[in-house]
């Protein structure tokens, strides 16, 4: 009993400490599929048993792959792109994924782009195995790149995407909104609200809860490359609401090649993208109303850097006030993977950790998930033709995972009928782990039995319904 209740100390000293009692406990670093299985821009989505589902591209075959990860590392990555079909894949743009429960939706630009659509793959078991193909553009005679992809907690789905008229001229977004197994007509995402032209080399991005969607991009009207956003009330059947909200009001006359990200946390949506408009290229972090875009504060990820270092590629995932944003650096040389986190809101963001273990400064193009006190994270490595993947769980000052109010859980143990009970919190279900990480018990409710296990220091995670993550120690005599 003492050695396991000394292991469990050990591990909760293996952290790194942030402020307000929280602290980020690392997992090590796994990969997603063998050396030089492709590395293009990966992305991250989580299925219903939270397990992450990592889409990634490989330049050299124009295909794409798909692995799903547990605690016992990936399972083989399975090609999900048709027979004879290229895939548009590059460092800045490439397919993108969203899931809702065991629904996982996978989009994509076939090549040649100037004449090939961009289609959508499904799954309905949690990224295990995929279906056929689905053309996303209708035959409308205009170019699409760039799609994006979203899946509401309602189940319904949207696809943004990029149109040009012939000769790639004209480039403005739309969303079409996904009805079963089909299409509805595109919306307009940026006419009549942004000035002149999108950015014609800048992705895109889609989010959406209920019937909430907010369509965010890149807009270059007057070679002003600021972020714009549009938003939907009605699933995004259409948009009736606009505006800029990027305060920067940066002047460029060449591409970026760098779009947002965002996530909708109740009645604010939270954003994150690059400028360059002062002190080099920089990554900023925003929120806005959802419903009238109206802006709040704005603020670089990590202030005080000189302006040689650059950032790029941000990306954000939260549920409510807690959030993390990854993003690519390049300094010197050296390019990492940096990640930070706050549990009260975009201003509380602390000061980054390094989530690469490798510092020999080949990492890029990373992605972020975020579910049930968890942060996922997947970056590129191609040096090594591979992803990797780690996991940041958060904690309380003690060692304890926890997201939300702590103090409220308790954890009761019978030794009569071995079973150990939670109290105080709402279960939506519940888990026993043993020093070593392993499980031993699991419940969709507030009891948990530990017939026949032997005495030691134990560990019950517990799951709210509305996402939080709780945890304490027990001792089982």
């Amino acid at each position: 009993m003492l050695y396991n209740c000394l292991i469990t100390s050990i591990l909760a000293l293996l952290i790194s400490h942030v402020a307000r009692g929280q602290v980020l406990q690392w997992d090590p670093v796994l990969d997603c599929g063998p050396e030089n299985s492709g590395a293009v821009r990966p992305r991250i989505a989580l299925n219903a048993a939270g397990d992450p589902v990592v889409l990634w591209s490989r330049s050299s075959e124009l295909d794409m792959f798909a692995a799903v990860g547990s605690d016992a590392g990936f399972g083989p990555a399975a090609q999900i792109d048709p027979a004879g079909v290229d895939i548009a894949a590059a460092d800045w743009q490439g397919p993108a994924i969203d899931a809702a429960g065991d629904t996982v939706l996978v989009v994509f630009k076939a090549l040649p782009e100037e004449s090939a659509p961009c289609y959508l793959v499904r799954s309905t078991d949690g990224g295990h195995s995929w279906g056929d193909t689905m053309r996303v553009d209708p035959y409308d005679g205009m170019v699409s790149r760039f799609p994006s992809v979203a899946i509401a907690n309602g189940g319904s789905a949207v696809v943004g995407y990029m149109q040009f008229t012939t000769g790639y001229l004209e480039p403005r977004q739309v969303v079409c909104a996904i009805m079963g197994d089909t299409f509805l007509p595109p919306a307009p995402v940026s006419a009549p609200f942004a000035p002149g032209d999108v950015c014609d080399c800048c992705t895109g991005e889609v989010t959406a809860a209920d019937t909430r969607v907010l369509a965010l991009y890149r807009n270059a009207g007057g070679n002003i490359r600021t972020i714009w956003g549009a938003t939907s009330a009605n699933g995004g059947a259409s948009f009736t609401i606009g505006g800029e909200l990027d305060a920067s009001n940066w002047s460029l006359s060449a591409c970026p090649s760098s779009g947002p990200d965002a996530y909708l946390a109740g009645d604010s949506v939270r954003y994150v993208w690059m400028s360059g408009a002062e002190n080099g290229s920089k990554v900023f972090i925003g929120s806005a109303h959802a419903a009238t875009l109206a802006t709040g504060p704005q603020a670089n990820v990590h202030p005080g850097q000189v302006s040689s270092l650059r950032q790029n590629f941000p990306r954000i995932a939260g549920q409510g006030d807690t959030l993390g944003v990854v993003w690519e650096q390049l300094y010197a040389g050296q390019r990492e993977v940096l990640f930070a986190y706050s549990v009260t809101g975009p201003g509380g963001l602390g000061v980054p950790d390094t989530v690469n273990m490798e510092l020999g400064g080949g990492q890029e193009t990373p992605d972020i998930a975020f579910a049930d006190g968890v942060f996922h994270i997947v970056w590129s490595e191609p040096s090594s033709g591979r992803v990797r993947y780690r996991r940041a769980q958060l904690m309380d000052d003690s060692g304890i995972a926890a997201d939300g109010p702590l103090g409220m859980m308790g954890v009761r143990y019978d030794a009569v009928a071995e079973v150990v009970r939670v109290t105080g919190v709402q279960v939506r279900s519940a888990r026993v782990m043993d020093a070593a990480g392993h499980e031993l018990a699991a419940a969709n409710g507030p009891v948990l039995s530990l017939l026949g296990a032997a005495s030691g220091c134990y560990i019950v995670l517990v799951f709210t319904p509305d996402g939080l993550r709780h945890a304490r120690r027990f001792i089982k005599q």
